[in-house]
């Protein structure tokens, strides 16, 4: 207990409250090891606290201590930050620059709201977690670091891996040690100790008398539930020190300071979205499935009846409504005619004179060109997109991307859907989306009776760095194995598994003019594969697949080359 009161007071630390006392201990007890520190809590309750105390009782505290925002760095230059980068690695790197981690080795590194870090960096500190290893970026070469990493969220880290924002294997390895910080309003025996140290010290600072709060301000004060923690309370109390000339505060004057949070909106109870979304394709052929299924019952119990009772006119009788049902038989709409008699006078000239003439205008979006191309190719390749995409002159990917911005995967299904009347038609629709829900093959290995398919994320170790590569690569594999397989995918323990790395991505020229400049470039990517199948260990493979395509030198690399590159990646690797 003595040892508690003597780090309270060495790190300015005020408060009796037991959780309060409970997180301090285990700080102190962690701190002569290395172990990984996760500190939990709302936003204003201090985390910042508990990384100091850990490193100045370590054997760590002679050396560097780095504490980093994670929240507050742009996406694309976190990791030049942590991790460093070599010249000339991205647009703007003119020197060599060392990051966080090779800077803070041998010592601690705070990462503060670390649930804010794109995934793509998340991969990267987790091998640093793993092994202590990272690569700067624009570099090849793997470099040691012995650094120790407390964390700290006010995320609820469970809620952000269930939503896919953090990973899960990484919040294990961050959180060797979970330390959570209590809220203020659950620390009620405190909350005046603190506003009398920051209204003395506020008191000090201005050079003017410290305030003092009677007995209904004081209840007032400690009943308020205070959304901003500790950082709320020393901001009312420095307002007050400053505005209010009269030292003495009654329960009136603290009120005008305290805001009323209350609010008058309904609260959303659970927060699970709508399951009958249609968010993928997989949903809408489940949902095709499901109502034929019932449609093909309710045949079934019309044949039956009728071969029963022998009365087509009974069967009719008594199943109308299960009829009306199947059919949706309509009436159709019968609009007036009205006759319109031309004067007799009228002699024109030919018989088609008194005919308006009506100019059609034509429509010159290009948005609208593009759908109506892509709808006719769709329909005249029976919705097959690979032929269509090769049709239109792009990639199958760039197709289907373009299909989700527009939205023609719902409209050309439904299209579909509504020209079923007969049990012909439905039997045959069942019979193509069952098959195209079949066995799917890997370089010779089948799906089989796998259920879940897993894919890690690819990372970039080329020496050219291009932004986003890994990203994209993994990406399109994903949405490959969605549209074409019906395996759900998982981030941990899939019963297929694909993972590897990307080792090669440059550019070199081909051709030279007569003035000695290239003609045409040569993009070559080269990916490392390796699968895993859990239920069949002889399928697994690991292999290299490369690609390489010429583009003319005086354009830029666009994205076109560089889709139809990891497209043909892709190809291969599913062959």
């Amino acid at each position: 207990m003595e040892k508690l009161q003597t780090v309270k007071q060495r790190f300015g630390i005020i408060g009796n409250d037991v959780q309060l006392s409970r997180a301090l201990e285990k700080a102190v007890r962690v701190s002569p090891t290395d172990i990984s520190v996760l500190v939990t809590g709302e936003s204003g309750v201090g985390k910042e606290s508990i990384p100091k105390i850990i490193h100045q009782l370590s054997h760590r505290k002679h050396a560097k201590y780095i504490a980093v925002n994670c929240g507050a760095i742009p996406e694309g230059t976190i990791d030049s930050e942590l991790f460093g980068h070599e010249k000339g690695a991205f647009t703007g790197a003119s020197a060599a620059r060392k990051g966080y981690f090779e800077v803070a080795d041998g010592g601690t590194i705070f990462l503060d709201e670390v649930g804010e870090l794109p995934l793509t960096t998340q991969v990267r500190l987790l091998r640093v977690l793993e092994n202590g290893e990272f690569i700067k970026v624009g570099s090849s070469q793997v470099q040691k670091t012995n650094v120790r990493i407390v964390a700290a969220t006010n995320l609820n880290m469970q809620l952000a891996i269930e939503k896919e924002k953090f990973r899960e294997d990484l919040y294990y390895r961050l959180s060797t040690i979970e330390i959570h910080l209590p809220p203020l309003r659950d620390r009620k025996e405190d909350i005046h100790l603190l506003f009398r140290k920051f209204a003395s010290d506020f008191a000090q600072k201005y050079r003017m008398p410290t305030i003092r709060l009677d007995d209904k301000a004081t209840n007032l004060l400690l009943n308020y539930r205070f959304p901003g923690n500790i950082r709320q309370l020393r901001n009312i109390a420095e307002q007050i020190s400053v505005v209010e000339e009269k030292r003495l505060i009654t329960a009136d004057k603290m009120g005008q300071y305290l805001p009323n949070n209350k609010g008058n909106l309904p609260a959303l109870i659970g927060g699970n979205s709508s399951k009958s979304d249609f968010s993928t394709e997989r949903d809408i052929m489940y949902k095709v499935l499901f109502d034929m299924r019932n449609d093909i019952n309710d045949l079934k119990k019309l044949t039956l009846d009728l071969m029963r009772s022998g009365s087509p006119e009974k069967v009719k009788e008594e199943n109308h409504q299960l009829i009306e049902k199947i059919y949706q038989e309509k009436e159709q709409e019968r609009y007036p005619v009205e006759v319109v008699n031309l004067p007799q006078h009228a002699t024109p000239k030919n018989e088609y004179d008194f005919a308006e003439d009506i100019e059609e205008t034509e429509n010159l979006s290009l948005q609208e060109k593009e759908i109506e191309m892509i709808k006719r190719s769709l329909e005249k390749n029976n919705n097959k997109r690979k032929l269509a995409a090769k049709e239109l002159g792009i990639s199958e990917r760039t197709l289907y991307r373009k299909i989700k911005q527009y939205d023609l995967l719902l409209s050309c299904t439904f299209e579909i859907l509504m020209k079923k009347t007969t049990f012909l038609f439905i039997f045959l629709v069942i019979t193509s989306l069952v098959s195209s829900c079949g066995i799917y093959k890997f370089n010779g290995g089948s799906t089989g009776d796998a259920k879940t398919l897993q894919v890690d994320f690819f990372p970039n170790q080329a020496a050219l760095i291009e932004p986003q590569l890994s990203q994209r690569f993994t990406q399109d594999m994903q949405d490959l194995f969605l549209r074409q397989t019906n395996l759900e995918q998982t981030r941990t323990g899939g019963d297929l598994r694909f993972e590897g790395e990307i080792t090669g991505y440059r550019v070199n020229p081909m051709s030279a003019t007569s003035q000695q400049t290239a003609a045409q470039n040569r993009l070559t990517i080269t990916v490392n594969v390796r699968f895993y199948n859990r239920l069949k260990e002889e399928d697994d493979f690991e292999k290299q697949f490369s690609f390489y395509s010429d583009f003319d030198a005086n354009a830029q690399l666009t994205g076109g080359v560089l889709d139809a590159a990891l497209d043909e990646i892709l190809e291969r690797i599913i062959q």
